[in-house]
């Protein structure tokens, strides 16, 4: 995999080339996940961050306030072509299903130090399959 970090490991910090940011919200409008997706490259290696920040609220008619967590997950190599294809044509609808269910649950878990930070990022990061 050359110099691509595992997933978890900050790599060395490169040029911001191209960034995205979703907004997705639940159907029963209790959950905002904000997706971000950052490319990173000095034209020889790249990098892909994902910025996922999770906020929460009791009552649809209340408005959100600040996030319950958020965390940077850096994708591995093997995913670089699915974010690229996400960044570029938006995210699918298994891909938002994935962001608002169970990458929102393992980030919250993540938050109340139930799952490990390791899982809980690959979890976040398995969202651009």
């Amino acid at each position: 995999m050359g110099d691509t970090p595992a997933t978890g490991k900050m790599p060395a910090a490169l040029p911001i080339v191209l960034k995205v940011d979703f907004t997705l919200n639940t159907p029963d409008g209790l959950r905002r996940i904000s997706f971000g997706l950052e490319k990173d490259s000095d034209g020889a290696q790249v990098n892909w961050t994902i910025i996922f920040t999770l906020f929460e609220r009791a009552n649809s008619s209340t408005p959100f306030s600040e996030p319950i967590v958020s965390l940077k997950v850096f994708v591995a190599a093997s995913l670089h072509a699915h974010a690229e294809q996400a960044a570029r044509n938006g995210l699918t609808p298994e891909q938002t299903a994935r962001a608002t269910g169970p990458a929102a649950d393992a980030a919250r878990a993540v938050h109340a130090g139930t799952l490990p930070a390791e899982v809980g990022n690959r979890i976040i990061e398995n969202t651009l399959k």
